[in-house]
This record gives structure tokens, sequence and C-alpha cells, in this order.
């Protein structure tokens, strides 16, 4: 298993999340009856009952695939025998991010999502990995360092 790293500013108390710089997802569809997530290897709709070949997307919710097991995960939202087509549309990464304006922190996909900060709408946005080497947001006087931390097992 490849390290797990740690980010933060070699010289302030500024850190971001551990890990791989990010996660996959896969978006589930939202059932337009009942407002639920729907897992399209059920039959059904849990929240209405509305059978899952039925449903018609209210919208789509990005659900966490866990490592190592992102491939169950995906099958288990888009159903066994979901193509290679759907799963390439509805699967993704997301990076965490920090606005180089405001410092919030935040998941953003960067190749479906707009490079916005969602609270002070800065363009001015990077993800942790992109940081990793150039100047603290923070304090502006560190470097933002990617570091490894010991797998747990």
């Amino acid at each position: 298993m490849p390290a797990i790293h740690e980010y933060h500013c070699n010289t302030c108390d500024f850190t971001m999340s551990d890990g791989w710089g990010g996660y996959m997802y896969v978006q589930a569809k939202i059932c337009s009856e009942c407002g639920e997530r729907v897992n399209e290897i059920e039959d059904f709709c849990v929240g209405c009952g509305t059978p899952t070949d039925e449903v018609d997307a209210d919208g789509y919710e990005r659900v966490t695939c866990p490592h190592p097991s992102e491939h169950h995960t995906v099958r288990r939202v888009l159903g066994e025998d979901s193509s290679d087509q759907k799963q390439s549309k509805r699967t993704g990464f997301n990076s965490y991010s920090v606005c180089l304006d405001c410092l919030s922190q935040f998941e953003l996909d960067t190749k479906r999502d707009e490079r916005q900060c969602p609270e002070c709408n800065s363009e001015r946005v990077k993800t942790q990995d992109e940081l990793v080497g150039d100047e603290c947001p923070n304090c502006s006087e560190g470097t933002f360092v990617q570091g490894e931390m010991v797998a747990m097992s």
C-alpha cells in the first residue's frame, strides 16, 4: 500500500487533509419521488418503493468510494452490470483544495467543477498537490510540503 501523506506548512500550523490528495466518488441518482439516494443494485428505491429502473433522477449526490474497495461502491451505486461508459460518466476524483484568498478548504473535481471558492467566489484556488512546494498561503513565509505518514494496518 502506498504511503499516506500529510500536508502542511513547514513554518506555521497550516495543514490540509492527510491521504493521497483526494478520493474517488460515484454519482448516485436522487429519487425525484422521495429525495432518497438510489443504489441501482437494488430493485426498488428504499425511500418510496419505485422500481429502480423507473426512477427519474432529481439530481445526483457524490458518494465517497472508500479505498481499497472503490469498485464495490461503484457497483452498489450504479448496478452490477453498469457499462464502462456509465461508470466513466458518473465517477470522478475530488481533490482536497484551498482558496488562496480566504483559506477556505473544500473538495473539488478539477475535471468537472468550476475552480471557484464556495465561500468567497475567488478563482484563486489550488489543490493541495498543486500547492506542494509553493509559498504557504497562510503565513507567506514557509513552504507547503508533503510528508509521509506511517500507514495504519
